[in-house]
């Protein structure tokens, strides 16, 4: 299901001609819409001012203690809208943008705890300690990253995300929070032309200046594309509302969420690319498919045992597999060079053992051959690291004695 949906993330459809009947009808919807969207905006904060107040007056002795601090901020929420609507009220309220670490160009906090401490972040802070906070209230909360607009201009897509946001599930529906920009001192110019504000914003609107990486995060029928966000605000808005319905995003979305999470770096940067193919995010795909490698490697080391071999091998191979992949995208570091090289050997002392407890002669000599062809493999990548790399040094000493012990075996069974 998830492949299936995963074609329909990068496909725009094209734009239909109606007849005049129509397309009037479709105007008459869009200001009926517009206007149920502006009420919505001025109604929201007299909605809030209960729990806003609650949430404002809320001690600075809770501050480090989350599980405390939720508990107060929820206790007098009659739904988890509400509950949703605190944790947003006190985070905006509490944690100040950290301009130092935006004109540095890096994030300076490195866990929730760093963030309490600071008093500020960036908005992948934001929108990590949102979601943790709507965790231990007990909402479902997601963070998302993308790319976003500050005005309503026409603009040039990013090379790689530069923003991040929420997505968190109410009353069986997915809704987008942006934590950051609402804890901004002002409107900024989406929140004044349309009268809303960045909790609970409707999703075509806020698909006007917020585009996610993944595009089932748009919560539409059918997502825009890169090209069509570049564009004006005024061009932007009648493409989205034009789009008939072309797959069904809580359907993706619950079967990406299905996939282990160990996984869904890796997903999330592949989609990434193909949404937006730039070679920075090309690189960011690689470096997530060696992540994923390590996960699994680290899943197959306590399986190095007789009576699991064939296990280990399985997930060993795997691993050497997206290992393979991530160097068909983009040349590896040296660390991540030195990673696979050993994925390799360890392969091929596993084949080796392997080969001594099958009764087949002719599987014997194709378990040989495997590792023989793994140790050349490996040879292969530690040529590409430094001559001066002790690890190269090592390694490639290994390999000799390695493949001249199975070369020999090789040679006794032919």
């Amino acid at each position: 299901m998830f492949l299936k949906h995963q074609l329909s993330f990068f496909s725009v459809q094209p734009l239909l001609v109606r007849s005049p009947m129509i397309n009037t009808m479709a105007i008459f919807i869009r200001i009926l819409l517009l206007a149920s969207l502006l009420f919505a905006g001025f109604l929201a904060p007299a909605q809030y001012q209960a729990i806003d107040r609650h949430a404002r007056q809320a001690p600075d002795s809770l501050r480090y203690g989350l599980p405390e601090l939720v508990s107060y901020l929820i206790e007098p929420a009659e739904s988890n809208r509400e509950k949703a609507r605190s944790l947003y009220t006190w985070l905006a309220d509490n944690i100040t943008y950290d301009d130092d670490a935006s004109r540095q160009g890096r994030r300076i906090n490195q866990n929730i705890g760093d963030i309490l401490r600071r008093g500020r972040g960036l908005c992948f802070d934001y929108s990590l300690l949102y979601a943790e906070l709507c965790r231990l209230a007990g909402i479902q909360c997601i963070s998302v990253s993308g790319y976003s607009r500050q005005g309503l201009e026409a603009i040039a897509l990013p090379a790689v995300p530069d923003h991040s946001w929420n997505a968190v599930m109410l009353d069986g529906q997915w809704q987008l929070v942006d934590v950051t920009w609402g804890a901004g001192p002002g409107q900024d110019a989406l929140m004044a032309h349309y009268g809303v504000t960045y909790f609970l914003t409707p999703p075509r609107l806020f698909v006007l200046n917020h585009l996610p990486a993944l595009p089932m995060w748009q919560l539409l029928p059918c997502p825009v594309g890169p090209e069509a966000f570049s564009l004006r605000v005024e061009a932007l808005l009648p493409l989205v509302d034009r789009q008939l319905p072309c797959y069904s995003y809580p359907d993706t979305i619950n079967a990406f969420l299905r996939t282990p999470k160990e996984k869904r770096g890796f997903l999330e940067a592949e989609a990434t690319y193909r949404f937006h193919p730039t070679a920075e995010n090309k690189k960011a795909w690689a470096q997530s498919t060696v992540d994923y490698a390590q996960y699994l490697s680290a899943q197959a080391s306590p399986l190095q045992q007789a009576d699991s071999l064939l296990s280990f091998l399985t997930l060993q191979q795997e691993a050497i597999r997206y290992c393979q992949m991530a160097r068909s995208l983009a040349p590896l570091l040296p660390w991540q060079m030195e990673f696979f090289a050993g994925l390799l050997i360890n392969e091929a002392v596993a084949l080796n053992q392997r080969s001594n407890e099958v009764e087949s002669t002719e599987m014997e000599l194709t378990l040989l051959k495997e590792a023989q062809q793994s140790l050349k493999e490996a040879q292969e990548a530690l040529l590409t690291l430094p001559e001066e790399n002790y690890y190269r040094q090592y390694a490639e000493q290994q390999c000799a004695a390695y493949l001249e012990v199975i070369e020999h075996n090789i040679w006794r069974l032919e």
